[in-house]
């Protein structure tokens, strides 16, 4: 008994912590795509006009 009552209390709290993790990653990872472009466009800008 003791058992299943620390399955049912920690399985819901470890994938709530896996999900904030991967959408942590997820966020961080989006921005730095989006920084990238911003220097490319910086670069075409400074050498090309």
């Amino acid at each position: 008994m003791v058992m299943n009552y620390e399955i049912i209390i920690f399985t819901p709290i470890s994938a709530l912590l896996i999900g904030f993790v991967f959408f942590t990653i997820l966020k961080k990872r989006k921005r730095s795509a989006k920084s990238i472009y911003k220097l490319i466009d910086d670069l075409e800008k400074k050498y090309i006009y």
